[in-house]
């Protein structure tokens, strides 16, 4: 911090006061003129010999007195300056003759002011016609702005559409993964071994009806569940054909997942139409619920479809994990009587007990 000569109470601050002057300055020149008057006037009371500071302030003040007099505080500073002489000169053939002072600042003194200060026009040839051009061009700046917004939000919006767009496909490929990985087990149960059981002892006394008429039951029943089990073993290798396809659409799975559930409602009505012989009524019971959750789990899954609600998906992969349960126990009933049949098909009608 400083004292001004002649000034001893005017502190001054040249490095905020030419940071202000550059702002103000740059202000002055983007049409800004009440932003850079009032960013000169801060300047000039930290500094009051700022030659550019007056100069440029005698721009954007709108009354020619003020004008005047900071063309006159220039020539204190600097008696040579030209642009102020011709400023001086310019208001002088005007007709104004009188310097007013501006609010809260005054003029820079000088030991020995200059006599012969002729005043000159300012550096532009008028202020109206330089302020027209600075609108001008700060017009054209805005509206070259508009014009980038209005290209780049549609831009914009069209590349969070297609991500939107991306994400949900992705999302529905992976339920649909998923829910046909969870469907895998509940299938594989008609190709799938069974581990034979211990055979069973039979008890001819608790049957009503004499024993070769059990077998001829066991084998027919055996004979029409095997064909029931092929039908869905065909319908299910096709349903895992069309669904494993990468890329499917929708609407190919949903009607492959009809198709499956019309043949697994055949063959459960199917198993209704049969007669099953005493020692498989368990193993009958077990393939029949088995089959009627296998269809509840396809209910499930046309649900899914139809609205994407990873709810469905759940109960769907639930109903098959409870199906595979019932139709492996089922299986280990049929497998076991098989066995027991091929033994005793085995036996000759003469052989000695």
């Amino acid at each position: 911090m400083t004292t001004t000569a002649g000034e001893p109470s005017v502190r001054t601050n040249p490095t905020e006061a030419r940071d202000l002057v550059d702002r103000g300055i740059a202000a002055a020149r983007g049409g800004q003129r009440r932003v850079a008057a009032g960013l000169l006037a801060r300047a000039l009371k930290l500094d009051p010999r700022d030659e550019r500071a007056w100069l440029w302030l005698s721009g954007v003040v709108d009354d020619p007195a003020q004008r005047a007099f900071c063309l006159q505080a220039v020539l204190r500073i600097n008696p040579n300056n030209p642009h102020a002489r011709r400023g001086l000169a310019y208001l002088e053939r005007q007709g104004t003759t009188t310097a007013r002072p501006i609010a809260d600042l005054a003029s820079p003194s000088s030991p020995e002011p200059a006599a012969d200060a002729a005043p000159a026009p300012p550096p532009t040839p008028t202020a109206q016609a330089r302020d027209w051009w600075v609108q001008w061009r700060w017009q054209r700046r805005e509206a070259s702005r508009v014009r980038i917004v209005l290209w780049v939000l549609p831009i914009v919006l069209l590349a969070v559409a297609l991500i939107l767009h991306q994400s949900v496909s992705i999302a529905r490929e992976r339920a649909l993964a998923a829910l046909a990985a969870e469907q895998e087990p509940a299938f594989t149960v008609e190709t799938a071994l069974v581990t034979p059981l211990a055979t069973p002892t039979p008890i001819p006394a608790l049957e009503a009806e004499p024993l070769a008429v059990v077998e001829s039951l066991t084998v027919s029943y055996l004979t029409a569940i095997d064909a029931i089990r092929a039908d869905l073993r065909t319908a299910t290798a096709a349903y895992r054909q069309e669904t494993s396809q990468p890329g499917g659409a929708s609407i190919n799975h949903v009607a492959a997942t009809q198709r499956l559930r019309a043949t697994v409602a055949q063959a459960l009505a199917n198993l209704g139409e049969l007669r099953a012989p005493g020692v498989l009524l368990p193993a009958h019971e077990d393939y029949r619920q088995g089959l009627e959750l296998e269809l509840a789990g396809l209910d499930a899954i046309l649900d899914f479809y139809s609205t994407y609600d990873v709810a469905n998906a759940n109960r769907a992969a639930l109903r098959f994990q409870e199906a595979r349960a019932f139709i492996e126990r089922a299986q280990a009933g049929f497998q076991a009587q098989r066995q027991l049949l091929g033994e005793m098909s085995l036996m000759s009608a003469y052989t000695i007990r």
